[in-house]
């Protein structure tokens, strides 16, 4: 649209400028799932005549059908992600988007979900008291120092991503990815009465036009009997020293978290290490037709999710500790505060003490029992409470 304005003509330069403020406005990941999406709609389009930029109802209700019955059919989840393409390539063009709503394209639609049916998209969840079944089979646990290297970054990651509820790529780097690595800057030991790790995420999904947002990973009250052993900060403080004797530089501008190898740490290797850990502790997590599901970078922030509800965290709290600006988290939006993550990672320990841990899980009864607890209002000293007699019991790992 750009190169055929007067614009181009009138002033190369801002029309170049112009055009890469549309090309930038997603990801690189993203734009090229988009780009995928339009290319499959334009490949179908083409030869048959059919309007494809812009493109109508017919031609889209027409794609839909040839995707879905292919001798290599399209998922409809992934048919969404195509339809997402197509929009965007309209809007970036100049043509507006007619289509969302549309209730023919509904009618098409509701058609090929009763005909093609989909299995769910199954994450394992990664709650806290599953990090701590599969941390027991870290040799040298819970002792940090006897720890590997990798070992103790996975565990650090690992509790960082958990209490903070993070997704994936906000702490990990993976291949195609937009977001650049985090900063050792970005990730800041927070001492005195309220313990944690604080972690600026620039480039915030929910907050495009922020340079960025913060979030907390809250450590649990200490106890006569020691420290709970997967207090985030803890983790990080031993992580950097240990760093620091392999002279990684790991703080200021350089990437936060580096493997034994000096590479940047990537979900590749976090994922690895889990399903690794998962088969010595022969834990399954069996979807409907008893097969065994791996984790999925989504299963950390899905683990929080789920270990608060386990906790009954208030949904609204869950909202902001996950930092969703959607429909699609658990409630409507609140505003992200300390005291939040410090009362969700207190209560989060108390009831995970509770758990009754298994060899086998049935995600279905794990997912959803297990999430349906109403969820109740307590203060910040009730949690703390909770979380100090639970480890006190002996039910959790604690150092000293």
């Amino acid at each position: 649209m750009i190169a055929e304005h007067p614009l181009a003509t009138a002033d190369p330069a801002l029309a170049r400028a112009l055009s890469k403020r549309i090309t930038s406005s997603v990801a690189p990941g993203t734009a090229k799932t988009y780009s995928s999406g339009f290319k499959s709609l334009k490949r179908f389009a083409e030869p048959l005549g059919l309007p494809f930029l812009p493109t109508d109802k017919v031609t889209l209700g027409a794609w839909f059908h040839h995707e879905v019955t292919k001798s290599k059919p399209t998922k409809m989840a992934s048919l969404r992600k195509y339809m997402a393409g197509v929009r965007w390539e309209h809007l970036a063009n100049g043509f507006d988007w007619i289509f969302a709503g549309d209730e023919w394209l509904e009618l098409v639609k509701h058609s090929i979900r009763r005909d093609f049916p989909t299995t769910p998209f199954l994450k394992v969840p990664f709650t806290e008291h599953l990090i701590r079944q599969l941390t027991e089979h870290i040799s040298g646990w819970p002792i940090l120092r006897r720890l590997s290297f990798n070992d103790l970054l996975w565990v650090c990651a690992s509790a960082i991503l958990h209490f903070a509820c993070l997704r994936g790529g906000e702490l990990a780097t993976r291949k195609g990815a937009g977001r650049p690595p985090i900063r050792g800057e970005d990730v800041i030991v927070q001492d005195g009465a309220s313990k944690g790790v604080a972690i600026r995420i620039r480039q915030p999904k929910t907050q495009p036009g922020s340079a960025y947002q913060t979030t907390f990973a809250k450590d649990c009250p200490p106890t006569p009997y020691g420290s709970y052993a997967l207090n985030p900060s803890t983790l990080l403080v031993e992580y950097r020293a240990r760093a620091e004797a392999r002279s990684l530089d790991v703080v200021g501008s350089s990437p936060a978290f580096k493997m034994a190898d000096g590479k940047v740490l990537t979900m590749d290797f976090m994922l690895k290490r889990a399903n690794e850990l998962k088969a010595k502790a022969g834990l399954r997590f069996l979807d409907a037709d008893g097969a065994d599901v791996p984790f999925r970078a989504a299963s950390w922030r899905a683990g929080h999710v789920l270990s608060a509800r386990i906790a009954k965290v208030p949904e609204i709290q869950i909202r902001a500790t996950g930092r969703w600006a959607s429909d699609g988290g658990p409630a409507p939006y609140s505003m992200s505060s300390e005291e939040a993550f410090t009362c969700s990672s207190a209560a989060i320990v108390a009831a995970g003490a509770d758990v009754q841990l298994s060899k086998v899980y049935h995600l279905g009864a794990f997912s959803s029992s297990l999430a349906v607890f109403q969820a109740t209002d307590s203060s910040l000293a009730e949690l703390s409470d909770r979380a100090r007699r639970a480890t006190g019991k002996g039910t959790l790992p604690y150092i000293h």
